[in-house]
Order: structure tokens, then C-alpha cells, then sequence
């Protein structure tokens, strides 16, 4: 070996060391940064759009889970002859929805609570475009034609908590449209009061079910989901 190759490797053998060593000090605040963060439980995902610390993730998953705990309890007790209440009638006249609907309108002025939903259906190729407030939902309304509504009943406008914005939000919606699939996506509690009212309205369903939504959107959306 010659001398230049020798001194080659003797600067090769001395160098990658001592670029390990520059660029874990270059990125040590990086790398401390991201150790606590882990230590914390403060990673965030990014899931629909939205930004989602992993506690709110993990509460997300904890749900879905449980409900669709919930829906398999339900099918097993239909099985074994234990039927659930029968619902009302207007419950099961739903979702006369047109076949591959590729665009839905979301209001709801908590989107971090819809993020998994949401980044499934942008995963099927569905184009999800949220509004935060019934004002916000009718301007995007107006200006394109959506395949199906969904709204949350309760959130808070302009400062103010309104129980029934969904209600407000479906009713104009109403006006404008007869036909389009409108969804409201609710609290128990909010099924609950205003389910007899949504339906008057003209709402396609009502579910608290992160489970049954899916299927509903399903059935909205042919085979994209």
C-alpha cells in the first residue's frame, strides 16, 4: 500500500468519528428535544389535516374501539336471538345516496375529534373539506356541489355555544337542497334531545356510532370505501 493510501485511511479511520461527533453536537438540541418528547408522550401525528398529540390519538383509537366493541355485542345478541330495541321507522328510511359520491362537506368546530374518519376517507381517494361553523359550511355550500353533509348538533359560534347548530345548519341546507345526504354526527345526549326534530327537518340519519358512520358513508360512497 502506498504512502497517500495509507494516509487516506488513517484520515478515513479519524474522520467518520469525528463527523459523528459534529453532527450529534449540531443536532443534539433536536435530538434532546425529541428524547423528552417521547418521555412526555408529546409526538404529534398528523391525521386528516389535523395535528394530534398522542394522547388525543390514543383517545381517538380507545373510541373507535369501544364502539365498534359495542356494534359486534349488538350483532352477537341479534344472533343468539336477544334482538336490540327495534328503532323508529325514520331511522331505517335512510341513505338513498347516489353511488360514488366523491366529495363531502364536514361541519364541526372540533375536526381534531374526526381525524381518523377523515384520513380514511382521504386514503379512498373522497375529497373531505371541513367548515368550522354553520356560516363557514354555507359559504363552502354554495360554491361547489358536494355528494353528502355531515355536521356535528352542538359547537360553539362566534363565542357562544349552540346546542342546536346542526339543526340550524340542516335547515337551510334544506332550503336550498332537498335531496343531498345531510349526516348529523352527535353526542348521545344530542341524539337524544333533538333526533324527533333533525328527522322533521329532513336529516338522512342521526348516529353516535363511529362504527355505524362508516357504514353509512359506505353506502354513500360505492366502492371508494
Amino acid at each position: 500500500m502506498s504512502d497517500i493510501a495509507q494516509l487516506l485511511e488513517a484520515i478515513g479511520v479519524v474522520a467518520w468519528p469525528a463527523i459523528i461527533v459534529l453532527l450529534i453536537l449540531m443536532f443534539r438540541p433536536a435530538i434532546a428535544g425529541l428524547i423528552e418528547s417521547a418521555k412526555s408522550r408529546k409526538f404529534t401525528l398528523k391525521l386528516g389535516g389535523q395535528e394530534l398529540t398522542m394522547e388525543e390519538a390514543s383517545e381517538q383509537q380507545r373510541k373507535l374501539i369501544a364502539d365498534l366493541q359495542a356494534q359486534v355485542l349488538e350483532i352477537k345478541k341479534s344472533l343468539e336471538g336477544v334482538a336490540p330495541p327495534a328503532p323508529t321507522a325514520p331511522e331505517k328510511e335512510m341513505l338513498k345516496m347516489p353511488p360514488a359520491v366523491a366529495s363531502v362537506l364536514w361541519v364541526d368546530d372540533q375536526p381534531k375529534n374526526n381525524s381518523y374518519f377523515v384520513q380514511q376517507l382521504v386514503d379512498r381517494g373522497v375529497n373531505v373539506e371541513l367548515a368550522m361553523s354553520t356560516a363557514e359550511g354555507l359559504r363552502m355550500f354554495d360554491k361547489k356541489t358536494y355528494g353528502v353533509v355531515i355536521s356535528d348538533m352542538g359547537r360553539t359560534e362566534d363565542g357562544i355555544y349552540k346546542p342546536t347548530a346542526g339543526l340550524e345548519l340542516l335547515k337551510v341546507i334544506r332550503e336550498r337542497n332537498k335531496t343531498i345526504p345531510f349526516i348529523i354526527y352527535s353526542s348521545s345526549r344530542g341524539e337524544k334531545e333533538h333526533r324527533e326534530a333533525a328527522i322533521k327537518l329532513g336529516a338522512t340519519t342521526l348516529t353516535t356510532s363511529p362504527t355505524e358512520m362508516f357504514g353509512l358513508l359506505q353506502a354513500a360512497l360505492g366502492e371508494r370505501i
